[in-house]
């Protein structure tokens, strides 16, 4: 969904009855080691009042241990099992993304090539950008500008991840191409279409036959496939049973499976890394995968191969993703240069949690640290040497406006020879240094300047964004991009108030309910979304007196059209419609 973050409530049943129930598959690690894996597990259930889980360790290429936690299915006091089958969400992307270099390794296709050539019928709107910059890599890579998702027909029984096409070519590019890192769902069901049209067969056909037949996983597959036995019932973070939900998605997010079939699935691509080419990859194929392919990105968040995350540093990394259905969790986390693996499944909303600590809790032993994800920064180096200087007024003219964010703006105003920077409730004095950074300086008493110690603010362009980007001890991190000057927001004060939701509405544990439009502080109007579990606000950056887009850069949801009928009188957004009340 489009928040990606859930609301934990307790859960009536007791941890006991959590973890009542254990299914051992195999202890090939020591038996202190597999007591400590399954404490922590345990532990971060109970805590978590989580129904079930299932999780698996390989070493140096074999499954070492394997073990269920918890119930499958509570009403009918099943355990979970290592056996048991659950949704993968987005780790479905690396199956994806396996499919896709297997047929540029049959010259079928060219992941640098615009993803037009193989879905000729996309015509989304540009924005002034280059649909030829939008290739299959860029959509692997989730550079490629696509918006996250599109909220119409999103469940399985409504459409058909080949439906996208046209869903997609009803909006525009929510970022200008190869410029952003923001992620895609939708720009994954994008090459599930390019998969289908090259290889002649339907994507869940094609995966079955060219993935997961091969690496004899024969717990996995799509929903309705006989082979989804045992399959885990899904539970709400109360403990409630959540009802059948299908993602339209497939080829982001469709896939199901468990921790010993995934375990295969991790074997065979190290083993393809180390040079021992198998029937699903070569190793000349994973090892592009596993290479970083968004390091020329300026406003970038993490790391990222070919449908991978992937931690870095001197001399050790590992590849990443987990996933979300919505209901079900997933991590899969992958150390090549030893062959070792961690997978792990959980059947209840709120998982996401223990998947990721999971995972990432074997970083520390492979020498890498969860910051390791982030980036190298692609802006000049900075000066510890700098010196003050004084900017042309021309250039600090050029620095001053509102810098949209996903949630609100900074503002930038020229002072003098200096820059005042608003941002929220702070406000800091931006003194020009000859390095071209930033120096900011305290303006209020509850900021001081030890705070500040270290840090430096810089102006840069990213494509035809001008962005403001803090730098501190910790990295680089984009603090919103200057807003064109329009003329149109005071048209769009007449379309301040709530609009309800009518006609479709999206399934699942996050649902939209209504849209408002109101003021943001004393600057124009905003879009809030009216969620059932919240409210999140965005900033509008206007094009005319009925077409903006959400302002902000990536890697979270941004740039999405927000439209009004010539009447004011429906709101459209992703899909969606809302009429005024």
């Amino acid at each position: 969904m489009h928040r990606r973050t859930f609301i934990h409530s307790s859960v009536a049943a007791a941890a006991a009855a959590v973890l009542g129930a254990c299914s051992n598959h195999r202890a090939d690690i020591a038996a202190d080691r597999s007591a400590a894996l399954r404490g922590f597990v345990a532990e971060r259930m109970a805590r978590g009042k989580l129904v079930g889980a299932s999780a698996a360790l390989v070493e140096n290429g074999r499954l070492a241990w394997a073990e269920g936690f918890g119930l499958a299915d509570r009403n009918a006091g099943a355990a979970m099992s290592p056996a048991t089958v659950v949704g993968i969400g987005s780790v479905t992307k690396t199956f994806t993304s396996l499919a896709i270099m297997q047929l540029q390794r049959r010259g079928l296709l060219d992941i640098d090539v615009p993803i037009t050539r193989y879905v000729p019928q996309l015509r989304i709107g540009t924005r002034g950008a280059d649909l030829q910059q939008v290739t299959v890599r860029s959509l692997m890579n989730h550079t490629s500008g696509l918006p996250t998702d599109v909220f119409k027909y999103t469940e399985l029984e409504k459409a058909r991840y080949t439906d996208v096409v046209d869903l997609l070519n009803d909006t525009e590019l929510a970022a200008w191409p190869q410029t952003i890192g923001l992620y895609s769902n939708i720009g994954y069901s994008l090459l599930g279409v390019a998969i289908r049209n090259v290889s002649g067969e339907d994507y869940p056909d094609y995966l079955r036959r060219h993935v997961l037949a091969p690496l004899n996983m024969s717990h996995s597959g799509f929903a309705g496939d006989a082979a989804l036995s045992p399959l885990s019932v899904l539970y709400y973070a109360d403990g409630r049973t959540a009802p059948a939900f299908e993602l339209r998605d497939q080829p982001a997010g469709g896939v199901y499976s468990n921790v010993e079939d995934l375990s295969r699935y991790a074997i065979a691509m190290m083993d393809a890394w180390h040079g021992k080419s198998n029937a699903v990859i070569d190793a000349d194929s994973v090892r592009l995968m596993f290479t970083p392919s968004n390091e020329n990105i300026l406003v970038e968040s993490n790391r990222k191969g070919l449908g991978w995350f992937t931690f870095r540093n001197s001399t050790a990394f590992a590849m990443y993703h987990a996933g979300s259905t919505g209901f079900a969790n997933a991590a899969l986390l992958l150390f090549p240069q030893t062959r070792d693996a961690a997978v792990i499944l959980v059947n209840t909303v709120g998982g996401d949690r223990l998947a990721n600590e999971y995972a990432f809790d074997k970083l520390k032993s492979h020498g890498l640290k969860v910051e390791d994800i982030r980036p190298v920064p692609r802006l000049p180096a900075l000066d510890k040497q700098a010196t003050p200087v004084v900017m042309s007024a021309e250039m600090l003219k050029q620095c001053a406006g509102a810098y949209a964010r996903k949630r609100d703006f900074a503002l930038v105003s020229r002072d003098g020879n200096d820059l005042l920077l608003v941002d929220g409730d702070e406000t800091l004095r931006l003194k020009s240094l000859s390095d071209g950074s930033f120096q900011p300086f305290a303006t209020a008493a509850t900021t001081t300047q030890s705070d500040l110690d270290g840090v430096r603010y810089r102006f840069a362009d990213a494509g035809p964004y001008h962005v403001l980007f803090r730098i501190d001890a910790d990295g680089v991190w984009q603090q919103g991009y200057r807003q064109p000057d329009s003329a149109t927001a005071v048209a769009w004060r007449e379309r301040i108030g709530r609009y309800e939701l009518f006609g479709y509405q999206i399934q699942g544990n996050e649902r939209i309910v209504a849209a408002e439009i109101n003021a943001f502080d004393t600057h124009q109007p905003r879009l809030q979304l009216v969620y059932n579990t919240g409210k999140f606000a965005y900033p509008l950056i206007f094009g005319s007196a009925t077409h903006a887009v959400t302002g902000g850069l990536g890697p979270q949801t941004t740039g999405e059209v927000v439209r009004f009928s010539d009447d004011g009188s429906q709101l459209f957004y992703s899909g969606l419609t809302f009429r005024k009340v």
